[in-house]
């Protein structure tokens, strides 16, 4: 198989431990793909040293020269200048910026430049001063690449989890939950998994919205008017079942059994996976027609100046990247 194009790393918050964890992800020596940094060189450098530790930096015109300088160095393709930010103080002056790199990044996957995009956490309230309305990089990057059947899937070694409605209010998402979003997710789910992760006869569990899956509809109705019929209608050509009590879908027998849970919401389905292994699972957003993961955590303003940041899920999600790109070239 031909070498696969560099991966694009977002800039991510400055304030936060973006760039920390992608220099400890560089220096640690665990990824081989080559991956280069959207940021301002000069802040890149100052966090290296406030870190203490000697990086090699070195400015790209294209993406294309990571491959032949990643080994020895850390490739930046160069931003604007970051002026007057401190670590763990964001500044809303930062949110064009930070656009800029997720844009850049998506860009050169689609110039077939780069090979995936993984995003550096990013706060919502900050981008809203640039973008309104704005719900995060899974709503931003499906949006830019017009795919609609998209879910934001969470992995690790042991289970992969996606909810349903995801950056919305609790209050809404039984109203947000229907037969067709339904159905359109779990078949995006199916191909996903066999098209980006080789399984070929995926086994999907759902979790019901409601306490014991609705009781046979004593707690809401949820499970016998959306759930239960949407399964059964879609077993005709998949593996798929449920609703299954959220309390009992993740026992050590379900996690062998099932290659992918799908919950009703946001929590429902983040919970159960950041407990089993908080610092090594990853975000994938699966149903867009670029790559695209990110680390399963938030920005860490509270400790991005303390350098104490744990770089580990930002390495998985490169590594999977490149586990994906390999995955979806092999079919082509």
């Amino acid at each position: 198989m031909n070498k696969i194009n560099p991966i694009a790393i977002t800039m991510g918050d400055p304030s936060g431990i973006g760039t920390e964890i992608t220099l400890k992800a560089w220096k640690s020596g665990k990824i081989k793909q080559p991956f280069f940094l959207i940021h301002d060189l000069e802040f890149v450098n100052s966090v290296a040293r406030k870190m203490k530790i000697d990086i090699p930096l070195i400015r790209i015109e294209d993406p294309s020269q990571a491959h032949n300088l990643y080994k020895k160095s850390l490739p930046i393709y160069q931003l604007s200048s970051i002026k007057k930010t401190q670590l763990g103080k964001p500044k809303k002056q930062n949110a064009k910026l930070i656009i800029e790199s997720i844009n850049l990044a998506l860009n050169f996957v689609k110039k077939n430049k780069a090979s995936a995009i993984v995003t550096n956490p990013i706060a919502k309230n900050i981008i809203n001063y640039h973008i309104k309305n704005f719900r995060g990089h899974t709503e931003y990057l499906a949006a830019k690449t017009r795919s609609k059947n998209f879910s934001m899937m969470l992995i690790n070694k042991k289970i992969k989890v996606i909810p349903l409605t995801i950056h919305i209010a609790l209050k809404d998402v039984s109203k947000s939950i229907n037969k067709n979003n339904l159905s359109e997710a779990l078949k995006s789910i199916n191909k996903s998994l066999k098209e980006d992760f080789k399984i070929k006869r995926p086994k999907i569990l759902v979790t019901g919205l409601n306490p014991h899956a609705g009781e046979d509809g004593q707690i809401g109705q949820e499970e016998k008017k959306i759930i239960e019929p949407t399964i059964n209608n879609l077993r005709k050509n998949m593996h798929v079942y449920g609703p299954i009590s959220a309390d009992t879908a993740f026992t050590q027998k379900n996690l062998k059994t099932y290659d992918a849970v799908l919950c009703m919401y946001h929590d429902q389905a983040l919970i159960p996976i950041k407990t089993i292994d908080f610092y090594n699972t990853i975000n994938f957003t699966a149903g867009l027609n670029i790559i695209r993961t990110s680390p399963d955590h938030g920005t860490g303003f509270d400790i991005a100046a303390k350098f104490i940041a744990n770089e580990n899920s930002l390495a998985e999600a490169i590594k999977m990247a490149e586990q994906i790109v390999k995955n979806r070239n092999s079919i082509k």
